[in-house]
């Protein structure tokens, strides 16, 4: 017995709201820099330099503009606390990840049968990574619920008012996220395949106005360039493809396969693509597929990427398993077997993932000296490549990255800069750091707290010791001798 629609919207919402309150920190680098790069800066007297740049960066300033609007709405109403900010970005990005439930209900009722469009609404409810990754400040995230309404609309097409308001979603879910256009293109050739040529040309131009009317209009008010956001981005995938780590062609298949929890996985993917409903198959799927060796051809291959189609592929997914004809008691067994695995780890990652607080050593250390009297100017010591989440220290507080590696150019910059307190995200090294930083201050380094990774982290490192490296944070601060 499936529970109802409403039944899985309600379970969905708080799983969310409990990842919202329970998971705090970043999962990625771009989950919580939008922050830092954009918005946090654009509160400084001059915007920190951001709409000065000689290179027009390639996101778009919509989704950083609307972080802004929600910074600046805390601020106002006397929220000036980060920690209690980015809690208020959580509860916020819940409530819009929410309505990818009832979404998948729609989608799945239109190209299945009842009882599919309650699995796939609890499907996309519970699936274990999706509440996790719902209250991310990550725009492969934002654009799910306005791309799922677009090929909502597009199956729906009562009228060329569903084809008008798909393209206003489409463009949205675009404004967002430039990589989703693959989807209204793709559905647009199954409409010119079918010789729905008025459907067809009423997506393009609505979708193509849309975005004219909004990022073009954007991107001419800020940057003095009509469209320029979106073809700076463009072309530094063409000229800049040797910059990025290329994987094999496959990664993004193997890694759909891991997410549905191997080996069911594979059985649930093999009745997916025997399935042989032509709006299944042609409507939703083909535009997934074209989705994944889309970005399989693309160079700088990142898990998250892949994100915006997970939730319509667990569509398709529930609609082709729930609607399949019936089996013998064989492999009804069997099948039980599978499912019952899959719902056990999706339990457990599920539990994992929502009470985890990501980047934690991170995080809380600069969360720490943010309450702290006297804490003006801070020094932190971390690797080359780890980027310092700045934003929890708060404006007031200055603060300068000093790499490990001892030959760097940012050590002669620390008497200088006279932190009164240091924070060391790399303590396989402490001692000889230790005596470098005292030798350079005028001062004597006191241990006030010892930051320990969080659930996750330390689980992927107990998982993968070589790729995932437990970091404890140190924090000290600098008194006289």
């Amino acid at each position: 017995m499936l529970p109802s629609i409403r039944t899985a919207i309600i379970v969905g919402l708080v799983l969310r709201l409990l990842a919202a309150v329970f998971s705090p920190g970043y999962a990625m680098h771009d989950d919580h820099f939008v922050i830092e790069d954009g918005p946090y800066q654009w509160f400084l007297a001059d915007h920190g330099g951001w709409f000065n740049r000689d290179v027009v960066p390639g996101h778009s300033v919509v989704y950083p503009g609307i972080l802004y609007g929600i910074l600046s709405a805390c601020i106002g109403i006397g929220i000036t606390d980060p920690q209690t900010q980015m809690l208020v970005m959580r509860i916020l990005h819940a409530l819009l990840a929410t309505l990818a439930i009832p979404l998948a209900a729609a989608i799945a009722r239109r190209i299945g049968s009842e009882e599919s469009a309650k699995a796939a609404a609890f499907l996309v409810a519970v699936f274990w990574v999706l509440p996790f990754l719902g209250v991310r400040n990550l725009i492969e995230v934002v654009c799910i619920p306005p791309l799922m309404t677009g090929v909502f609309l597009v199956l729906r097409r009562g009228s060329m008012r569903d084809i008008v308001l798909a393209g206003l979603a489409f463009a949205v879910a675009f404004l967002f996220r430039y990589h989703t256009a693959v989807i209204p293109a793709t559905m647009t050739m199954v409409l010119m395949v079918r010789r729905e040529w008025r459907m067809a040309i009423g997506l393009v131009v609505s979708y193509a106005t849309v975005i004219c009317l909004t990022q073009g209009i954007v991107d001419l008010l800020v940057w003095g360039q009509f469209l320029i956001a979106p073809i700076t981005y463009w072309m530094n995938f063409v000229t800049g493809s040797d910059e990025y780590a290329n994987g094999p062609l496959y990664q993004y298949v193997l890694l759909l396969v891991g997410l549905l929890i191997p080996p069911t996985s594979l059985v649930l993917l093999w009745r997916l693509f025997t399935d042989k409903r032509s709006s299944l198959r042609y409507e939703v799927l083909l535009p997934i597929v074209v989705f994944v060796v889309a970005h399989s051809f693309i160079a700088n291959k990142q898990e998250r990427f892949i994100i915006p189609v997970v939730p319509l592929l667990l569509v398709v997914v529930a609609v082709a398993w729930i609607d399949r004809p019936q089996r013998s008691s064989g492999p009804v067994r069997w099948t039980s077997i599978a499912l019952g695995w899959f719902w056990a780890v999706n339990t457990v990652l599920l539990t994992l993932f929502i009470f985890s607080y990501s980047k934690r050593s991170r995080v809380e250390s600069l969360s720490y000296l943010h309450g702290i009297a006297g804490a003006d100017r801070v020094a932190v010591i971390a690797k080359p490549g780890v980027f310092v989440p700045s934003f929890y220290l708060g404006h007031e507080i200055k603060t300068i990255t000093v790499l490990t590696d001892t030959t760097s150019s940012s050590w002669g910059e620390l008497s200088a800069f006279a932190p009164t307190h240091v924070v060391f995200y790399d303590i396989t090294s402490r001692d000889v750091l230790l005596q470098r930083v005292n030798d350079l201050i005028p001062g004597h380094l006191t241990q006030l707290v010892e930051v320990e990774p969080g659930l996750l982290d330390a689980t992927l490192h107990w998982l993968n010791p070589r790729g995932n490296k437990n970091e404890t944070s140190i924090v000290y601060e600098v008194t006289s001798n």
